[in-house]
């Protein structure tokens, strides 16, 4: 016997896998120290005045 899922529950289910993969089942958060490279190549560059933003007078 098949059970069709609802819209709703089905992006429920979703979510849900998202969330076990950041958390795993133990819910202990997933991180990597190194950001996974762009599929464009494309990085961002640091900035050369030291990071601080620029203010508007």
């Amino acid at each position: 016997m098949t059970v069709e899922e609802t819209p709703g529950r089905s992006l429920a289910r979703a979510h849900l896998s998202q969330l076990i993969e950041l958390f795993g089942s133990d819910g202990c958060l997933r991180i990597s120290p190194a950001p996974e490279p762009d599929a464009t190549g494309w990085a961002p560059t640091p900035d050369s005045e030291g990071g601080e933003p620029a203010e508007d007078e």
